[in-house]
């Protein structure tokens, strides 16, 4: 089996946590079938997009004198990681600057695609995760490549609002690009049932995201540090989508002995935390801002309890990585936790 994997966002310089889970599950896939041929094509459409801010130009120049336009290395775990960058122009029109940007990935994957051609033969599928762009660029790579594309989708607000008409209809390129999937799935069932009863997919598997077996399975190396009271984990940018405010205000109401930790950042930090001040429960929120992969064990260890109110998930892999650590979950009934 001979599998092509292109995500629709993947770690960048400037978003190194960006997309982890897909890389993650690259490798993971690869390392259980070493019989298989597994390749992950990773990009950074920002940079590579042809800038109109002049403030921009300086390093989008420095970037192309210096950037491959094509990488590859085989990892440990037998995956091919496949590097690409290339320039592309952008579009200003409402539904034309979408499809730029599914056309580009499209074009900085070709080579990728090429390569891994030429090497090992054609792939037997490739498999996009989420609609846009990645699913979009693989769509149109299967169709002049003749190679079957497999659809996962992971997307939340599904469909997102920036790719519907005002009536809330989805653009052509999300129609077109499930219906030239082969195969179609989903990381929950209320995604899943979402996306059949739009109609567009007849059938659409339920793919859950998962966890590698050894996650979790160190917590007795963590040291808890001695606290009065209780301690609530929460992970995720501080959002309106996530609800920090509802959270925040659920702090308000309960014992002055609880505390709570946000893991994320966002351009909203600033609001909740003078919401936080409004509410008086600023000395009970500690805003820990961005924390590597690496360093979210410890603070799963360190807390009580995690809860997070979202008003939409469409999965929310901090849930299971809570889980994994043996803690207890508060959520709110909005799809993939349930």
């Amino acid at each position: 089996m001979r599998i092509f994997i292109l995500p629709s966002w993947c770690p960048t310089a400037d978003q190194p946590l960006s997309g982890t889970f897909f890389v993650e599950q690259a490798h993971a896939m690869a390392k259980l079938r070493p019989d298989w041929i597994v390749a992950l094509c990773q990009f950074d459409l920002t940079r590579s997009r042809v800038p109109r801010r002049l403030s921009r130009i300086p390093r989008f120049l420095k970037d192309w004198l210096s950037k491959p336009r094509l990488v590859c290395a085989e990892a440990q775990s037998g995956l091919h990681e496949y590097q690409v960058w290339a320039p592309y122009l952008p579009r200003f029109g409402w539904q034309s600057k979408w499809v730029a940007n599914a056309e580009g990935l499209a074009s900085q994957a070709r080579p990728a695609l090429d390569d891994f051609i030429q090497r090992f033969g054609k792939p037997d599928l490739i498999h996009a995760q989420a609609v846009y762009p990645g699913g979009a660029g693989a769509v149109a790579l299967g169709q002049a490549y003749g190679i079957a594309v497999g659809l996962t989708e992971h997307m939340g607000p599904f469909p997102p609002p920036t790719l519907c008409f005002p009536d809330g209809k989805v653009m052509p390129l999300v129609a077109d690009t499930y219906a030239g999937a082969s195969l179609c799935s989903a990381v929950s069932k209320s995604l899943a049932d979402r996306i059949m009863g739009m109609g567009l997919a007849d059938k659409v598997t339920v793919l859950p995201n998962f966890l590698p077996n050894e996650f979790g399975s160190d917590r007795g190396n963590f040291p808890t540090a001695p606290r009065d009271g209780f301690a609530f984990l929460s992970v995720g940018g501080p959002s309106h989508a996530k609800g920090t405010d509802v959270l925040l205000k659920a702090l308000a109401q309960v014992s002055s002995d609880v505390t709570l930790r946000v893991v994320g950042d966002s351009p909203d930090m600033a609001f909740f935390q003078q919401l936080a001040v409004d509410l008086g429960v600023s000395e009970r929120v500690r805003w820990l801002g961005v924390v590597t992969r690496e360093q979210m064990p410890e603070h799963y260890q360190a807390c009580d309890a995690f809860v997070l109110p979202s008003r939409g998930e469409t999965f929310g892999i901090a849930f299971i990585e809570a889980l994994a650590f043996g803690k207890p979950l508060i959520a709110t009934r909005c799809g993939g936790p349930e």
